[in-house]
This record gives C-alpha cells, sequence and structure tokens, in this order.
C-alpha cells in the first residue's frame, strides 16, 4: 500500500514539472523547455534562432537589439552549426 501512495505522489510530481514548465516556460514555443534541450536550434519562445555567417553582422544585430530592448546582448559562435548567433549576456 505504501508503495502505491509513493508511486502515485512520484507521478504526480513529474505530471505537475511538465505542466509548469510549459506553461511558465513560455507559451508560444511548441513543446516544454525539457523537450528542447540544451543544443536545440530555437529560442525561448520556439521561433529559430537566425545564423550569421560573419561575426560582424552579429555584432550589428547586437548593438541594434541591446539599444532597442535596454538589455546588453553578446554574439557567440555555435558549436552546431558553426554560425554566429546573438544572445543575452
Amino acid at each position: 500500500m505504501v508503495t502505491f501512495i509513493v508511486l502515485i505522489v512520484a507521478v504526480a510530481i513529474v505530471a505537475f514539472v511538465f505542466y509548469w514548465s510549459g506553461r511558465y516556460g513560455g507559451r508560444a514555443k511548441p513543446g516544454t523547455s525539457l523537450r528542447r534541450g540544451p543544443r536545440s536550434h530555437t529560442t525561448a519562445r520556439g521561433r529559430p534562432k537566425v545564423g550569421y555567417d560573419r561575426r560582424e553582422d552579429a555584432e550589428a544585430r547586437a548593438r541594434v537589439l541591446s539599444k532597442r530592448d535596454g538589455a546588453p546582448m553578446s554574439v557567440y559562435q555555435c558549436a552546431d552549426c558553426a554560425k554566429w548567433h546573438v544572445g543575452h549576456s
């Protein structure tokens, strides 16, 4: 009987984690943040990341976004596609 109760509690916790990560991790993205994975080429909102061939192009876009949003942005080279992406600092 105790094993059954522990199993029910564990299932409830896992269900809550998936519900919470999908609801509060961003509604517009497909799936949950747990399903996206660390090497995904999508943003937190589920949109595809923009890749730039040249670092200078990415830095120019980062400056525009920093001015627009008021948040510092940085550029990084992706280990998967070798392109440059813009992200939050």
